[in-house]
């Protein structure tokens, strides 16, 4: 960091950017007192509005490194559109203030009461929200990659884009290579863990459905088949484990097939006192009509009974295709049923 002239600030930020070569501007600004440094850098805790009045930033002014530590600053407009990378606003108060498109880039607002302000299409990458105070800010289209957000407070006011800027472009990450479905990921699960904090159970379950299709659209963007299916049948079978109803659609389908496939594939054969009856259809175009309907029928509670695991026995399936199909819809309805268990307990726990 170089030293100040007897006049000028002298201050440079050094931080770890993905690029190393990116060499950040030298702050050319006045001196503020005996402090060594422009005001924007001096090292002093609770500066307030007043002391900027002579160096209120022009609009896209650099103010990287910014010290701003338990400043108050409610309600200011000039940050709009400004360089705060790695700015210090620790303990600060800046409630109602304008960041909107403003770079913070591993800012520190650690502490930091920013009620109302607004964060509209800020860059946000690496910034650190400990124990800051959100609530009715707005902070819609932000880039939050790597951004960590412990202790925050929130309310129904707070404004988060419902889709990630990273897939609404896509805008590649400043901070890393990752993918912009990554960092999509990223703060999908960021946002999930700070709406379960503040009590928002239904925001908390789209942002994890959300990051889950991010990562199923990844792993198909990477030419990972295996897990891109693997979230595939998740996403159809239970919406990633938060539909109950998706697993019970699941489970009558599996119920519906099969039971139309069982008189194809060698019928269903029932026992009637001494008499065997067996339900098959050979040929649907000769059959007749009540035929059918019966042969539906049977072969539906066949089926139901199959799926529930309840072996009655007043039924069974005949060759070795019919066989087959009952034994793979045995072990379907046995994982369908735990699915469901599965996802009941876990909307119970959001």
């Amino acid at each position: 960091m170089p030293t100040a002239t007897a006049d000028r600030c002298g201050y440079r930020l050094e931080v770890g950017l993905r690029d190393p070569d990116a060499s950040a501007e030298t702050c050319d600004r006045p001196t503020w007192d005996d402090h060594g440094r422009c005001v924007w850098h001096a090292p002093v805790d609770g500066k307030g509005v007043d002391d900027f009045a002579d160096a209120a930033p022009e609009p896209g002014a650099v103010l990287d490194g910014a010290y701003l530590r338990e400043a108050s600053l409610v309600g200011v407009e000039w940050f709009a559109g400004t360089s705060l990378v790695g700015a210090d606003l620790r303990g600060a108060v800046v409630n109602g203030a304008d960041f909107e498109g403003a770079d913070m880039t591993l800012a520190n607002l650690t502490d930091c009461s920013a009620i109302g302000a607004d964060f509209t299409g800020a860059t946000l990458e690496g910034v650190v929200f400990a124990n800051a105070d959100l609530r009715r800010a707005t902070l819609a289209h932000t880039l939050t990659n790597e951004a960590v957000f412990s202790d925050v407070h929130i309310g129904n006011g707070t404004e988060f884009s419902p889709v990630s800027a990273y897939e609404r472009e896509p805008v590649e990450p400043t901070l890393s290579d990752d993918h912009p479905l990554e960092a999509a990921a990223w703060t999908y699960r960021q946002l999930r863990r700070l709406y379960r904090d503040n009590a928002l159970p239904g925001l908390a379950r789209d942002s994890y459905n959300r990051e889950k299709d991010a990562r199923r659209r990844l792993a198909w963007s990477r030419g990972d088949r295996l897990t891109a299916l693997k979230w595939e049948l998740s996403r159809w079978v239970m919406h990633y484990g938060s539909s109950p109803y998706r697993v019970l659609a699941a489970s009558l389908l599996a119920v519906v097939v099969s039971a139309v496939l069982f008189p194809l594939t060698g019928g269903i054969l029932e026992i009637q006192g001494e008499r065997a009856i067996t339900y098959q259809i050979e040929d649907p175009g000769d059959a007749p009509p009540w035929w059918i309907g019966r042969v539906l029928f049977k072969s539906l509670y066949f089926s139901v009974v199959t799926f529930a695991t309840l072996g009655y026995g007043d039924i069974q399936p005949v060759g070795a295709w019919a066989r087959l199909l009952a034994g793979t819809l045995s072990i379907v309805g046995s994982l369908l049923s735990a699915l469901l268990v599965f996802v009941l307990a876990r909307i119970v726990t959001w």
